[in-house]
């Protein structure tokens, strides 16, 4: 009889783990942008069932965009902080006073492009630069954009006069201020509304970067005036406790497919994102403007107010650090 116990117990086990071993870890992954975005199709799907076939099928990532109840832009680092969502792409700017100290790269001129751009915030964030700012998570890729550019649907714009009385739609609050420091008039909208209002002929223009999801940009939007004006900042956040708890070989997996290999993925897609608008903006009746050395020079003497004040800004609310992390920033970006 005790054998037989004995022996029902190691079934009993043996099943179990069984069972266990054919059930799939499932970890959920959150992005802001629609099912047929860029985001969804080069970055969530891709690294999902990557993580999916690095793991041999014991991991099971579900994806979640804006269509779903976690699609929201501004709640990305909330949800993943709160357990609600294991993973999450989100946008800084959308994030409110999240992150202040990522947000110096996204002032006038800071980033070049995406791949350098990418890779020198990661590794600047790396070696402390940003101090514990995503201390509450398990951070796994700091990517940005290529520098958003003027857009005019009309109005040639080559020189800071050229700004005047101009309306633009600003993509956060920080280009409307840089914007009304030019003497152009901002207009903040939701991306639905923007193409309507250049065609109405309430825009003169957009301030953004090519890679952008403005149907019929190319149809409106004429004269692309090559100058970094700004650009912004995005995170892949993890919840800290969900890794924790992974076998320590799904860990190292997540892991093998982030960090730099993610960082420098982004700065390629960027280019990718880019590409179709940007070629669009070379046919009849479309220029890219370059100003010429003095020109920019006057546009990089024109816009360093707004820097300035941005700073002034974050070290009266507690980012005593801020100009170091600028001037640090910045000649980092140069190099």
């Amino acid at each position: 009889m005790r054998g037989l116990v004995a022996l029902g117990l190691l079934v009993c086990l043996l099943t179990a783990r069984a069972a266990d071993a054919q059930t799939p870890i499932v970890l959920n992954l959150s992005h802001f942008l629609g099912p047929s975005s860029f985001f969804e199709v080069d970055f969530a799907q891709p690294w999902a069932r990557e993580l999916e076939a690095r793991t041999n099928g014991q991991v099971r990532v579900e994806v979640y965009n804006a269509a779903s109840a976690f699609g929201g832009v501004g709640a990305q680092a909330a949800q993943v902080k709160a357990g609600t969502i294991d993973i999450a792409l989100g946008l800084r700017g959308a994030e409110s006073d999240r992150f202040p100290r990522s947000s110096i790269a996204e002032l006038p001129f800071v980033v070049k492009d995406s791949e350098s751009g990418s890779r020198v915030l990661w590794a600047f964030n790396k070696a402390g630069g940003f101090g514990n700012e995503y201390g509450d998570y398990k951070l796994l890729a700091l990517t940005v954009h290529n520098p958003g550019l003027i857009h005019t649907a009309r109005k040639r714009v080559e020189t800071l006069s050229d700004m005047q009385g101009l309306r633009f739609r600003a993509p956060n609050k920080a280009v409307a201020a840089a914007l009304e420091q030019l003497g152009a008039v901002p207009v903040i909208l939701q991306v639905n509304d923007v193409m309507p209002a250049v065609q109405s002929g309430r825009l003169d223009g957009i301030v953004t970067n090519w890679g952008n999801p403005l149907v019929g940009f190319n149809d409106y939007m004429k004269f692309h005036t090559n100058v970094a004006f700004y650009s912004s900042v995005f995170f892949v956040v993890m919840n800290k406790a969900r890794f924790d708890s992974l076998p320590a070989e799904v860990q190292a997996a997540i892991d093998a497919q982030s960090n730099e290999v993610l960082v420098t993925r982004f700065g390629l897609l960027w280019n990718k994102w880019d590409a179709p608008v940007r070629a669009g903006a070379t046919g009849p009746g479309q220029e890219i403007i370059t100003p010429t050395a003095a020109e920019m020079a006057d546009w990089r003497a024109g816009l360093q107010p707004v820097a300035d004040k941005y700073l002034d800004g974050l070290a009266a609310g507690g980012v005593t650090d801020a100009r170091a992390i600028y001037a640090a920033l910045v000649a980092k970006m140069a190099q």
